[in-house]
């Protein structure tokens, strides 16, 4: 077993070195999920008088990775889903506040000093917390029940991560390839409708040299959007994680809604220009392409349907919103919502979607969540900040 991750001279990390300097034995990529999984973030005063500790919570499963201070949590490039904060520390109460207030986005096991009242570590959105020095099976019991919680949390584990398919019905691998055709239907009828102006005689000798060129543009695109989504489905389907950088959500958000621009529903994109998250871009692109797809189907019965894609940032994560102003998701439904084959569509849906972006954000170190909505449904693609 190695030793815990320590990042105390470590500026950034990709994704990808983290999982390898933390399972670099390992050969089967699946385990990437279990890294994301089973990821402590630790920020402690006394890393030396842990290491015990570390040894028996690594053999319980859980991977650390270690920080020497508030201030290095910014470095990383992902949020682990569990945390050990000492709260005494300089910072550490103002970060746990940024992590999880007003929504929570890690489950905190906050330790406190012998004489500290827990108050302020639960007000800052701690979810339990443990005096010091650490009695270390009171932290696998939480670090268990964090665990459990989590999982119940995002049930939405389906067939595309399965690696044995022997026992998955026909009807469910026919719903898994009917998810990409609907993936790729869009910028394939796009591509036929250029191709088609440019082999018709008459119409091609109307076409100035500009629209050729552009009608060969658009092939091009929708053509490399076709290949990015199956390049994503065989990412997911091997169980491979994507290469992660630092990028512009704007630009990302930007080039999603150019490609989804409908006559019929006035698709908007606002926020800050500057946030910048850990992500893969073409991943991401059609992550937000699916959320809007859908925020235009579930308008189509408004009778001025709007939908607005927002790039912003909540504390330490990057975000990009998709909401819409159609009739919203049902709230005995909202826990449903991202479970596999679910749909609200009757036979026009899949029920793979949403579950195929929840995966894909999954596998960036991120989540997709259904916020509160007074009206119409919003949906929030969460990543780490860059």
């Amino acid at each position: 077993m190695n030793g815990p991750l320590d990042l105390t001279n470590v500026r950034s990390r990709s994704v990808r070195e983290l999982r390898d300097a933390q399972l670099d034995q390992l050969a089967d990529e699946t385990e990437v999920f279990k890294l994301f999984e089973a990821a402590v973030l630790v920020l402690a005063s006394s890393s030396a008088e842990l290491r015990p500790a570390f040894t028996e919570l690594e053999g319980a499963g859980f991977s650390l990775i270690v920080v020497p201070d508030a201030e290095s949590v910014e470095k990383l490039p992902f949020l682990p889903r569990f945390a050990l904060i000492e709260t005494a520390l300089p910072g550490a109460l103002e970060l746990l506040r940024r992590i999880n207030v007003p929504e929570p986005v890690m489950h905190v096991l906050a330790l406190l000093e012998p004489s500290e009242t827990e108050g302020p570590a639960l007000r800052a959105g701690a979810a339990q917390t443990l005096r010091l020095p650490l009695d270390v099976g009171s932290a696998l019991v939480c670090l268990r029940r964090f665990r459990a919680q989590d999982e119940i949390s995002r049930q939405a584990r389906h067939v595309v991560d399965r690696r044995d398919r022997s026992d998955v019905p026909a009807t469910v691998l026919e719903s898994v390839l009917a998810a990409v055709g609907h993936e790729i239907q869009n910028p394939l009828a796009a591509a036929l409708a250029s191709v088609e102006c440019l082999r018709e005689p008459e119409l091609a000798r109307r076409l100035g040299e500009d629209e050729r060129l552009a009608a060969v543009d658009d092939v091009a695109i929708a053509l490399r959007r076709i290949r990015d989504v199956m390049g994503a489905v065989t990412s997911m389907v091997k169980g491979t994680a994507p290469d992660l950088s630092r990028l512009s959500l704007w630009e990302c958000a930007e080039r999603a809604v150019d490609a989804m621009r409908s006559p019929n529903v006035r698709i908007e994109l606002a926020g800050d220009e500057r946030v910048r998250g850990f992500a893969n871009g073409s991943l991401l692109e059609q992550v937000i392409v699916n959320l809007v797809q859908n925020a235009i189907e579930a308008t189509k019965t408004s009778a001025n349907p709007q939908i607005l894609v927002r790039v912003y940032r909540a504390g330490l994560e990057a975000r990009i919103s998709v909401r819409d102003n159609g009739p919203g998701v049902p709230l005995e439904l909202r826990q449903r919502i991202f479970e596999p084959f679910f749909t609200t569509k009757g036979e026009r849906g899949t029920g793979l979607g949403l579950v195929l972006a929840h995966h894909a954000v999954g596998r960036m170190g991120g989540a997709v969540t259904l916020g509160p909505s007074q009206a119409g449904a919003v949906f929030r693609v969460r990543l780490r900040a860059a």
